[in-house]
């Protein structure tokens, strides 16, 4: 439905009004800093290894709104300060009005991670996964019709003013969203937080507080410096990039999902044991992600032509996104063991490192000078590289660090994949080469080749077997 929704806006609408919500979404994120701090992991943890579950779930709904409540007075507090004191404005006066029109977007996706978090624990997919597919068929839905009255010419004066309604519908979906996330976990038995259960998550969460923050600002950053540097066009290329490849972080999200309560509960493991799941998991969300991975990286400016041929120029930044997608992915298991583990400390150091890194890198990709340096000027290729870069950095770190803290480990079994990395890569660029597939029509086709045979030669090697399949299109009936 996002793909489709997302066709919808860039090709009727327009990819500079997507550029505008685009901006608006990165500068409202900007300030979702502050919505979560770390909390959301150490309410799962305390969920699941605790029997007060209602005292903890009522500490989290309080701590949730507070945050939610100060994330809407900084950011409104920032935008007056911007317009009215310092006299600054946008690249159009319209971003000021999509800015706010996103609010309640982020304000009510702040509280959904308090029924959610519940269903977490709980390993309950199907109450996390429903209210999450109706939000969407509601949201892309609206978005696809409004697409269809552009298409039909029969839009009116609406104009700039489009970008406000597309990011009031974020905050009308999202009503329905949490409306229905609450009402699955009915009867909810919230009584007054108490301040030592207050205290006790804000100990277990200081560790994570700060890299949390500067992650939420490492997620939005890339967009503001394009935005400031190279227009709504370039901001709108590079988000369509991260929408695309959200099928990467959707699949390691519903792999993913269950490692932290299921690693955090009670059954004792040894090392050896613990780490053999630890590695299954990371085995598995990259036998999944990589057949898309190969197709986002070697088809980059047929995919983006779909949407819009004012992105093709800018291709080149979501073939190597494809690449730090999938390294985000694999070492997402590593961080969720050393949570398990008492080990938030370490992930805030690594965390640290790696979103510094990646800020300093877009400072120095992106722009084409700052105060009279010249810079690389790479825009949205810059960002990135800037991204895959420091993401293979954490990787590395958390692998390692994950490591030392287990004391034991099994082999790494990742090297297996180059067989089915390489032959589908000859696939793709043959098709490259031989057919230039940008008619969707000749694209479609391709794509699924490569899938069939990746899944084939998977196969082939035992990565998966038909038992396997048959059991996942079951789950997913």
């Amino acid at each position: 439905m996002g793909y489709v929704a997302l066709f919808f806006i860039n090709r009727f609408i327009g990819p500079e009004y997507w550029g505008f919500l685009s901006y608006a979404i990165a500068f409202g994120g900007l300030f979702t800093i502050v919505t979560d701090l770390g909390l959301s992991s150490a309410n799962i943890k305390f969920i699941t290894q605790e029997d007060e579950r209602s005292k903890n779930l009522s500490t989290f709904l309080f701590l949730k709104i507070m945050l939610s409540m100060v994330f809407i007075g900084i950011t409104i507090g920032s935008l007056l300060i911007w317009v009215m004191v310092l006299h600054r404005g946008f690249e159009n006066p319209i971003e000021f009005w999509t800015i706010m029109a996103i609010l309640p977007y982020y304000a009510i996706y702040t509280l959904i991670s308090v029924p959610n978090s519940y269903y977490q624990a709980n390993l309950d997919s199907k109450h996390i996964a429903i209210p999450r597919m109706i939000e969407s068929f509601v949201r892309n839905g609206i978005f696809i019709f409004i697409g269809i009255v552009y298409y039909l010419n029969l839009e009116g004066n609406i104009g700039v003013g489009i970008s406000v309604i597309l990011a009031l519908v974020y905050g009308l979906s999202y009503s329905i969203y949490i409306a229905l996330s609450f009402n699955y976990g009915r009867p909810w038995h919230f009584q007054r937080p108490d301040i030592s259960t207050i205290k006790k998550y804000a100990l277990f969460a200081a560790p994570l507080a700060f890299s949390s923050s500067i992650a939420v600002i490492n997620e939005n950053i890339d967009k503001i410096i394009i935005q400031f540097y190279y227009g709504a066009i370039a901001t709108g290329a590079f988000y369509t990039d991260q929408r695309l490849l959200l099928i990467i972080v959707s699949l390691t999200g519903s792999v993913s999902m269950f490692i932290l309560p299921i690693l955090s509960s009670k059954i004792t493991k040894t090392n050896l044991e613990f780490d053999s799941s630890v590695i299954e998991i990371e085995r598995i969300v990259s036998l999944i992600t990589l057949p898309f991975v190969l197709i986002f990286f070697w088809l980059s400016p047929y995919i983006l032509n779909i949407y819009s041929q004012a992105y093709l120029k800018y291709y080149a930044a979501l073939s190597v996104l494809a690449i730090g997608t999938y390294l985000g992915s694999i070492q997402f298991p590593f961080y969720q063991a050393l949570i398990s583990k008492d080990g938030q400390r370490k992930i805030a150091k690594i965390s640290t490192v790696g979103i510094l890194s990646n800020i300093i890198l877009n400072v120095i990709l992106i722009p084409n000078n700052i105060m009279g340096i010249h810079l690389f000027g790479l825009s949205d290729l810059g960002a990135s590289i800037g991204y895959t870069l420091s993401t293979l950095l954490t990787y590395f770190l958390y692998k390692s660090t994950y490591r030392k803290h287990n004391m034991q480990w099994n082999g790494s079994v990742l090297h297996r994949h180059l067989i089915l990395f390489i032959p589908v890569s000859l696939i793709l660029i043959a098709s490259d080469i031989l057919f230039r597939p940008y008619p969707f029509i000749v694209l479609f086709p391709i794509i699924v080749v490569a899938l069939a045979v990746y899944t084939f030669l998977a196969l082939a090697i035992k990565e998966i077997t038909w038992e396997q399949i048959k059991l996942i299109i079951r789950n997913v009936i």
